[in-house]
């Protein structure tokens, strides 16, 4: 039992080496973004000085027209620098936010591999198989004697084949709340026919299995991973987890164990 822990407590401490060495990496991304930002208000606050400080006197009347052009050419460099800042702010802010969806992503993708792996029956946390068909609504229909248990398997994996085949698209836009939603289309023929043959629990997990699908993986059709708060029976936020994790951090007992 104490060999258990320990080997937990190593996973633990690996996983949040890598979720901290992800951070790390993300760091010079965002002090890149808060330079370009501090470059445009100083472009900006010169901009406005020079604005507020242009007073010309009656001797200067004499050399307007120069002075005029001379400005007109200064104010059009200082557009052009505060656009061509404003473009690099711009295209820097983009960078950190699809860098931090990626962190963020890869923080969600350590988490569905320990808790995969993690050997503790007692966690609120799991990983769930999103657009992967129940089977035991099935069995439930085909009463789950020997015999109708296999065939129950059999029409389990066909209704599987069909939820993967990206040519059935059995859904359709409806309005709700004054927008446009998919939802699963309940008059499409298979299902309709599944439901007469096998029941209204059959057609539920089939019609689960379609959304979850859609949702997730509408392109490549076929289950994936998600991190599930399995106490809630919902998608886990990576906070839930978090905060989890770290509750479960113990390095009193660790210090007792050396000791």
């Amino acid at each position: 039992m104490e060999k258990e822990s320990l080997e937990e407590l190593q996973r633990r401490c690996s996983l949040f080496k890598e979720i901290s060495q992800l951070y790390e990496a993300n760091y010079e991304e965002k002090r890149k973004v808060q330079e370009l930002k501090h470059k445009l208000e100083e472009i900006e606050n010169q901009h406005k000085n020079k604005k507020v400080n242009e007073n010309p006197s009656e001797s200067e009347e004499e050399n307007e027209p120069e002075a005029e052009q001379e400005e007109e050419n200064e104010e059009e460099e200082e557009e052009e620098e505060e656009a061509e800042a404003e473009k690099e702010l711009m295209e820097a802010l983009i960078a950190n936010e699809k860098k931090s969806k990626d962190e963020l992503n890869e923080v969600r993708r350590l988490f569905i591999n320990h808790f995969k792996n993690a050997s503790t029956s007692s966690c609120p946390f799991g990983v769930k198989r999103m657009g992967e068909l129940d089977s035991e609504p099935f069995t439930e229909a085909m009463k789950c004697s020997k015999d109708n248990h296999y065939e129950a398997m059999q029409k389990c994996t066909l209704w599987s084949k069909y939820i993967r085949d990206p040519h059935w698209h059995p859904f359709k836009f409806v309005k709700i709340r004054g927008k446009l939603t998919e939802v699963v289309d309940g008059e499409d023929k298979k299902l309709k026919g599944l439901k007469k043959e096998l029941g209204e629990k059959a057609y539920e997990a089939v019609k689960t299995a379609l959304i979850e699908m859609n949702e997730y993986n509408p392109s490549g059709r076929f289950p994936v991973h998600e991190l599930w708060n399995l106490e809630e029976d919902r998608k886990a936020t990576l906070k839930d987890v978090v905060e989890y994790m770290l509750d479960g951090w113990t390095p009193n007992k660790r210090l007792r164990r050396r000791k």
